[in-house]
């Protein structure tokens, strides 16, 4: 998919123009969140949400912040002088990253390990922002050794072979 030239088949299946986008029984879905989550109920296995409800809630909440804080916090602050920001704008987005990221190192704790008890699709809605996130550590413009337990969770995501797969 050419992002730059989108098809007209594209955009009468994506309301956004964005990806990802499923047609399903001539219905479109669309938003990477609900994406996941509609092929995590569709498909037997493997299961992406947690069976027990209070851990399927915290898995949503994470997945909620990831759209709603990470993601456009890094957006901004990886391209945000090439699409005219202002640095002001830049600014505040990395201060709400660090925030994110100090979040995000409190929850996993000690054990380093995912946001939701075992893999879920709380972490799949983050991996998706780990190159910019690291590419804005390389450019020093935020310090990723401040966050440990963030650090070892994007390892051990970044490990996986469906990670590895989906580069």
């Amino acid at each position: 998919m050419d992002l730059a030239n989108k098809s007209e088949e594209f955009l009468n299946v994506s309301p956004t123009g964005k990806v990802p986008v499923v047609v399903a029984n001539g219905d479109s879905l669309y938003e990477s969140n609900v994406v996941n989550q509609y092929l995590d109920e569709v498909f037997e296995s493997p299961k992406l949400l947690p069976e027990d409800p209070k851990q399927r809630a915290y898995a949503r909440i994470w997945m909620a912040s990831a759209d709603d804080n990470l993601y456009p916090a890094v957006f901004i602050a990886s391209v945000g002088r090439e699409r005219g920001f202002s640095e002001a704008q830049i600014a505040e987005a990395l201060e709400k990253l660090k925030t994110t990221l100090a979040a995000l190192e409190e929850r996993l704790g000690d054990r380093r390990e995912y946001l939701a008890g075992e893999f879920s699709l709380a972490d799949v809605a983050h991996a998706g922002n780990f190159v910019r996130l690291r590419e804005l550590a390389e450019e020093g413009e935020i310090g990723l050794a401040d966050y440990p337990n963030v650090v070892a969770w994007m390892e051990s995501i970044e490990a996986r072979e469906s990670f590895k797969a989906a580069g």
